[in-house]
C-alpha cells in the first residue's frame, strides 16, 4: 500500500454499483470489491449545514491503488449529487494518505473549504474538501485507525491471492475471513 503524502485512494460516483462493479471486475481487473450500505454517519455536514446522506460503497485494489465505488442511496443535496448533476458518474474525489490535521492546515491553506464532513461509526473524522476550481474534483482526508488500517490491509492482501475471477464481488462481513 502507499506511503504517508500519496494518494491512498481513488473513488467514482455512480448511479449503478453493480454495472460499476462489473466495469472494474472484468474489465480493469481490480478487485475482489467489498460492498457495504454507509448509513446516515453521525454529525454529517454539507457545505456548512447538518445533512444526512447515505449511500453504498464498494472497496476493492489494483495493485497498491484502493478503488472506491460510491452510490448515494438517497435524494439529500451532497457533494455526490453535485458531481452527478454537473458531469454524470465518474472521477469525484482522491484521498490522501496524510495525518489528518496536516491535511486539513494544508488544503485550508491552499485556500480551499470543506464541503462534506463527518464521522464514522468508529470515531474517526472524514472531511472532503473542493478543489475543483484547480483539478475538478475533490480531497478527501480521514483519520486511519489501528482498525482501519487492518481492514485496508486485509483488502489489499485478498488483491494480491485473488484470481481475478472467483467471488469478484463480496460482502464487508466477509473481510474477517482475510488473514
Amino acid at each position: 500500500m502507499q506511503p504517508k503524502g500519496t494518494v491512498l485512494e481513488l473513488c467514482q460516483v455512480v448511479d449503478d454499483i453493480d454495472a460499476a462493479l462489473d466495469h472494474w471486475t472484468r474489465t480493469i481487473g481490480a478487485g475482489p470489491f467489498f460492498v457495504f450500505d454507509v448509513p446516515v454517519l453521525p454529525g454529517q455536514i454539507y457545505r456548512g449545514r447538518p445533512t444526512e446522506v447515505s449511500m453504498r460503497v464498494a472497496f476493492g485494489f489494483t495493485g497498491g491503488l484502493l478503488i472506491e465505488l460510491l452510490q448515494q442511496t438517497n435524494d439529500t443535496p451532497s457533494v455526490f449529487t453535485e458531481m452527478l448533476e454537473a458531469r454524470g458518474r465518474g472521477y469525484h474525489h482522491v484521498m490522501l494518505r496524510v495525518p489528518y490535521d496536516e491535511g486539513v492546515e494544508r488544503l485550508s491553506g491552499q485556500g480551499h473549504e470543506i464541503a462534506f464532513s463527518g464521522r464514522m461509526p468508529s470515531g474517526e473524522r472524514f472531511c472532503l474538501f473542493d478543489t475543483r476550481s484547480s483539478d475538478g474534483s475533490y480531497v478527501e482526508l480521514m483519520e486511519i485507525s489501528p482498525a482501519m488500517e487492518d481492514s485496508l490491509g486485509r483488502m489489499h492482501r485478498a488483491h494480491l491471492s485473488w484470481d481475478g475471477a472467483t467471488d469478484p464481488v463480496r460482502g464487508m462481513d466477509r473481510l474477517g475471513e482475510i488473514t
